[in-house]
């Protein structure tokens, strides 16, 4: 044979090779004349090449010659075998990845039996514990020292306004965990905005009702207080027994929102969107930082701790929220939620490049049980310490009620915003179910019931002095 013969020889055979190794797919009358092309080819060049896997015409495997007949071939066999597996591994990767794709689209609920079996997601389920002896504290030892920790140096006029308790409950954050269900994992009470849950964005936001009568759609929020000898409706659910958190819920009797003026300087008006927290749920694994729970009793205004306080008989229990009110005059929020507005000095001024808004303060009063049978809600890990108590608000008014709002605290008096206030959103009390145009907030509640089978308990006890659920506040709707 000529060096030109043998060299198509050795190509023809290389090409067979190729195809049987890689699985080109030709159809096995082609494959199996290329077989026999490459068997001439091998024979013309006086070689064997071997194709793994392949069986010789004796029925042996043709993987048993290869070492003996070409050693070279072994060094062909594994570079071929290694491609192979590694379009495989390709293969596998990306066929994973599109059904990781698909799942990420089914409904949240889907993945809720994960959940419920301690889906990574939750974590501190392994820490779970409750506040000990020590954190309660008999009203009368408290010294009576007036305000402690931030805020609450109030100057100058203030004005109030009026919201009730929403109808639904959640263990969701949409400030601090925007998107994701039981994000606070623990369970928050709400007012003003309906529609407050994990999806809630701004469009929904103002998309829907509220409890608030001067039609303040402002998202307000904070751990809901629970009665550690009854039985809550969340047993076995995310947010609840699941997360630590167990008893039942303690209505608050009423709450009252106040904007105080503070320092010596003119007030400007909270700027609408503005995104507001107080405290820091995380606080007690986080030695302190960030903590500013406020408690006291009815009657003991002067004495205040970050303690429970056990109250006297007659005296109810009083969680105080005092809210930071130093704008750095640019932004309304910030990645941590703090930095752009911070509290004023121990004299109530802002720094002279901090502008100052209104010192919003939230009261929120219990029949509390006797004793120390009543603690707040929380992550896991944070054991129900009082310390880490918290509210968290997005500023939803209008430009012309926050006006008037610092006009009023600038003139030194005292106001009410009511229905009569540009009350054009104003909605009935429990009116969750109505949102018609919300439909990211009615799937998410859905999702909520899915999880939990069956839901969590979407009633609650309406403020006294408030309207019940579905009654009008006197606004249009």
């Amino acid at each position: 044979m000529t060096r030109s013969a043998r060299r198509r020889a050795v190509c023809v055979a290389l090409f067979g090779v190729v195809v049987l190794v890689l699985g080109v797919g030709l159809p096995l009358g082609a494959a199996g004349v290329i077989r026999v092309a490459a068997a001439r080819a091998v024979a013309a060049v006086g070689d064997v090449v071997l194709v793994k896997n392949e069986k010789s015409d004796d029925g042996k495997d043709s993987s048993e010659d290869s070492s003996s007949k070409d050693p070279s071939s072994k060094g062909s066999d594994e570079k071929n075998s290694g491609k192979k597996a590694s379009d495989q591994k390709d293969d596998d990767k990306g066929s994973a990845s599109k059904d990781s794709g698909k799942d990420s689209d089914k409904d949240d609920g889907q993945d809720t039996k994960k959940d419920a079996g301690g889906d990574d997601r939750f974590q501190g389920r392994d820490k779970i514990g409750t506040a000990p002896a020590d954190e309660y504290r008999s009203i009368s030892d408290v010294s009576a020292d007036g305000n402690i920790l931030a805020g609450g140096d109030f100057s100058g006029g203030s004005y109030s306004f009026a919201c009730s308790l929403s109808d639904h409950k959640n263990s969701d954050n949409p400030i601090i965990a925007p998107g994701k269900r039981n994000g606070a994992q623990h369970v928050h009470d709400y007012a003003g905005n309906d529609s407050t849950n994990a999806a809630s964005n701004l469009q929904v936001l103002k998309e829907s009702s509220t409890t608030c009568s001067n039609g303040d759609q402002s998202p307000i929020f904070w751990p809901v207080l629970r009665d550690l000898q009854g039985v809550g409706p969340d047993v076995g659910q995310d947010g609840g027994s699941l997360d630590g958190n167990v008893g039942s819920y303690i209505e608050p009797t009423s709450v009252d929102y106040t904007f105080h003026g503070h320092g010596t300087r003119e007030m400007t008006p909270m700027p609408v969107n503005m995104t507001m927290v107080t405290g820091s749920a995380k606080a007690a694994t986080a030695d302190g930082k960030g903590a500013n729970a406020k408690y006291t009793c009815s009657g003991f205004g002067n004495r205040m701790t970050d303690q429970y306080p056990v109250c006297p008989q007659g005296s109810q229990l009083q969680r105080v929220f005092d809210f930071p009110s130093c704008w750095n005059g640019k932004d309304l929020d910030s990645e941590d939620h703090t930095e752009h507005l911070t509290y004023p000095d121990e004299s109530g001024e802002c720094s002279d490049d901090q502008v100052p808004v209104p010192a919003l303060r939230i009261t929120v009063a219990y029949d509390a049980p006797q004793g120390r049978s009543f603690a707040i809600d929380s992550f896991p890990e944070q054991q129900h310490d009082p310390i880490t108590d918290h509210a968290l608000l997005e500023y939803l008014s209008t430009k012309s009620r926050a006006q008037a709002g610092a006009d009023c605290i600038n003139s030194a008096r005292r106001c009410t915003q009511g229905s009569g206030d540009d009350a054009s959103r104003a909605g009935p009390t429990g009116a969750s179910d109505q949102v018609t145009t919300s439909k990211n907030f009615v799937n998410l509640m859905a999702t909520h019931a899915r999880a939990q089978g069956g839901g969590m308990a979407m009633g609650g006890m309406p403020m006294r002095g408030m309207p019940m659920a579905g009654a009008t506040t006197g606004a249009a709707r």
